[in-house]
């Protein structure tokens, strides 16, 4: 029995959906993201580790900062629907309107330090999230027909980065850090279990067609099986949760001081090889099918990015930026999740099903080009007022669509005030974020499709509107020695 339900499982190994989605973060340090992150030419606190560590050279005595961003997201998925066809018994088409997700608060850590070793160089390190997301949806596939595709997913890269600026004179300076880190990911969803699958009669035909050899009555005894395991099947939650235990990336900056005014920034941000193993559990606790876990793995690149900032001072008192980010999520094009062989232990010939034990996403994210501009005007010697807005265009193509990160093209506004007690300063952040309505077509997402399909047994179509928008609160507090 039980290898007959293991082979079963090899007909929708497409069921098993792997994370991924467009995650970025949204600003690193409350007074960066207060300006729109439009900084790498003038940040003059302890998160140019991230922006510029060339930037450290600005900080003249030995800062430490620590800080949160709270993170909400209020996102929505409209008109979701799922036009369903095939061979043998039908499924009517359903889906659900107005699916909100009910995502945790997100808090965001950030910390770090600078020390001037002497009039040239300048150590500092500091510990942060580049890359992340944690989405929540309701899990009930009858009011969120979605949750076949996932209702919840997370991806969190945390480094911790040492970096060196070294002051060529007193126009340029140049710095680099080594960024160490680890990543944690997963999502869970719900199995989605065609009717023909829960068939005796259909079943017993793709037993047959799998194995000619049977005849009709054990090819009958098998169908009852396996259309009796998967009615049960049909809602089971599927758990992947991914970590690594090592990656790395670098970051390279130069900062150059035209006069007094005007400065010009640069800085390469490299990308990440992050290899991740893990499980997939199958829970239905029920009587055909026993908790099931999988072995597996997958590797998916985090991008790169190169940004240019020119900041001009308009008086001793207000300061503007103007930046341009490119970023190459095109690196993400697609990847494998790779599962046990132990899958393939069958009574049954898997060899009918090749590539049983893999399973292949595409991506094709795009590269992007951000446009950023912040300003800061200082009111008097405690208080100084920042504002900042930046455009980012979707990574996302339709046909690569999914519920995993439902991205589009975003405007990103924000503000906030610095208070300076002297040796202590506080920097507070409010960020909005509008995420543009995006319409997918019936049809049009490959990975939305996928999630209600099984190849040559059962075709779906899903078409659905989404949007929303996310705010972010932050404080920074910072202490000069």
């Amino acid at each position: 029995m039980r290898k007959i339900l293991l082979f079963s499982a090899l007909l929708l190994t497409s069921a098993f959906s792997a994370f991924a989605g467009h995650v970025d973060t949204y600003g690193i340090g409350s007074k960066a993201t207060s300006m729109g992150g439009a900084v790498v030419a003038g940040i003059d606190d302890p998160f140019a580790v991230y922006y510029n560590p060339a930037a450290m050279s600005n900080i003249k005595q030995p800062t430490f900062s620590i800080g949160t961003h709270l993170v909400d997201p209020h996102l929505t998925i409209k008109q979701y629907r799922v036009n369903t066809s095939g061979s043998g018994l039908q499924d009517p088409s359903f889906g659900a309107d107005g699916i909100k997700d009910e995502s945790d608060l997100l808090i965001v850590p950030h910390m770090g330090y600078v020390h001037p070793i002497n009039d040239k160089l300048t150590f500092g390190v500091a510990f942060y999230v580049p890359y992340g997301l944690d989405l929540r949806w309701n899990p009930d596939p009858d009011e969120n027909p979605a949750a076949y595709n996932t209702y919840h997913s997370w991806y969190m890269r945390e480094v911790i980065t040492p970096s060196l600026s070294y002051k060529v004179n007193d126009k340029l300076s140049l710095g680099a850090g080594i960024s160490i880190g680890k990543a944690k990911a997963g999502n869970e969803r719900k199995r989605y279990v065609p009717e023909n699958m829960k068939n005796a009669n259909y079943m017993a035909g793709v037993a047959k067609q799998l194995k000619p050899g049977y005849s009709d009555a054990q090819a009958a005894a098998v169908g009852q099986k396996l259309a009796a395991a998967y009615t049960e099947l049909d809602g089971a939650d599927i758990d992947m949760e991914y970590e690594d235990n090592f990656n790395w990336s670098y970051n390279l900056g130069a900062l150059y001081k035209y006069n007094d005014k005007l400065s010009f920034g640069i800085a390469y941000r490299s990308y990440s090889n992050i290899d991740l193993e893990g499980d997939a559990d199958v829970n239905p606790d029920m009587a055909y099918w026993k908790n099931e876990h999988l072995g597996s793995d997958t590797a998916v690149d985090t991008p790169d990015s190169l940004q240019f900032g020119v900041e001009y001072k308009v008086t001793p008192k207000f300061k503007v930026e103007a930046d341009i980010v490119r970023t190459f999520w095109s690196r993400i094009g697609s990847y494998t999740v790779y599962m046990d062989d132990y899958l393939l232990q069958s009574e049954l010939d898997a060899t009918a099903i090749p590539g049983a034990n893999e399973e292949y996403f595409k991506r094709d994210w795009k590269d992007t080009w951000q446009y950023r501009v912040g300003a800061e005007y200082q009111l008097n010697d405690m208080v100084a007022l920042r504002a900042g807005y930046y455009y980012d265009p979707t990574v996302v193509p339709e046909d690569t669509f999914d519920v995993l990160w439902p991205d589009s093209d975003k405007h990103v506004f924000s503000g906030g005030v610095g208070l300076n007690f002297g040796q202590v300063s506080v920097d507070t952040v409010v960020q909005y974020i509008m995420i543009s309505e995006v319409s997918i077509d019936s049809g049009a997402s490959h990975n939305l499709d996928d999630s209600y399909s099984r190849p040559g047994l059962h075709d779906a179509d899903v078409s659905a509107v989404a949007g929303g928008h996310i705010w972010s609160f932050g404080v920074t507090a910072s202490y000069k020695f």
